[in-house]
């Protein structure tokens, strides 16, 4: 799936996109809730490599006892949370694109 959908709309309509797919609201466009449903992959992926990220470096901070570890581990909770927050949202518009088809 590609982002066909979210690069023919213009700057705001990519801001609606962006609104659309985070706060988990449908909007009145069916385009508007397309192109979420086509960025939500994309979203996921991205922050999945950061939440990795984040979590090598808390390993790292925490074999080398660093006094650092517990901001490392805070934004690793962190991170988990916004992928968490990424996958409810993904649903959510993959839902609205399912139900839009009909």
């Amino acid at each position: 799936m590609g982002l066909a959908t979210y690069k023919t709309c213009s700057f705001h309509e990519k801001r609606a996109v962006l609104r659309t797919f985070w706060s988990c609201r449908p909007h009145e466009s069916e385009k508007i809730n397309q192109a979420a449903h086509e960025y939500g992959p994309y979203a996921l992926a991205l922050v999945a490599v950061i939440t990795l990220e984040l979590f090598l470096i808390a390993a790292l901070l925490l074999a080398r006892a660093n006094g650092w570890t517990w901001v490392a581990t805070g934004t690793s909770v962190l991170a988990l949370w916004s992928l968490w927050w990424t996958l409810q949202c993904r649903r959510h518009a993959s839902t609205l694109a399912s139900l839009s088809q009909f």
